[in-house]
């Protein structure tokens, strides 16, 4: 965080804050020198960038069926054998992550999933074993990885358990099926 003494006719003892982020966070997301709305929101405890409803930024087309499939079985070995990879490689935005983006899913913090399945939560991982061959969705269990690993990556002050390695393979071996 920059710290900077205001100017013009702030008091004398005021200053602003600014914080730089990495241009391929701003190229992830889609934003350029034309279109370059953001929505910044703070709840208390974080403060979050995201493009506005309706934004004239594009997404990321959704990849083919062979890429999706190539990563989730990738992913679900990783996770499956979670013990002998190196943590880093989970919470590295740049594999994960990034894969997921470059995939074309939306990290929506699991919104489209609470629209699909309202009365499960979708890191329960009892609730995802009864729930997870009922998506039909690439889309939707995409964007779902997404935004779980997402909350193990940002959000999670704990480290995963084996049920949260379970979760992840449960949904790659199915994002996998889907895409066959």
């Amino acid at each position: 965080m920059i710290f900077g003494k205001a100017g013009g006719n702030a008091s004398r003892n005021a200053y602003t804050c600014k914080v730089s982020v990495p241009k391929t966070w701003v190229d992830r997301m889609g934003l350029t020198h034309e279109q370059r709305e953001i929505k910044l929101a703070f709840d208390g405890d974080r403060i979050t960038i995201d493009r506005p409803e309706h934004s004239p930024v594009k997404h990321t087309p959704l990849a083919s069926n062979q890429k999706i499939r190539r990563f989730a079985l990738l992913w679900m070995q990783m996770y499956k054998n979670h013990a002998s990879t190196p943590d880093f490689y989970f919470e590295d935005v740049s594999f994960v992550g990034e894969g997921l983006a470059d995939l074309g899913f939306e990290m929506d913090c699991g919104e489209s999933f609470k629209a699909a399945f309202p009365n499960c939560n979708l890191g329960d991982c009892e609730a995802w074993k009864r729930i997870v061959n009922q998506i039909d969705s690439v889309p939707l269990l995409g964007d779902a990885i997404f935004s779980q690993w997402r909350y193990w990556n940002h959000w999670s002050n704990a480290p995963m358990e084996e049920a949260d390695f379970e979760w992840f393979v449960l949904a790659f071996s199915r994002l996998a099926e889907l895409a066959a």
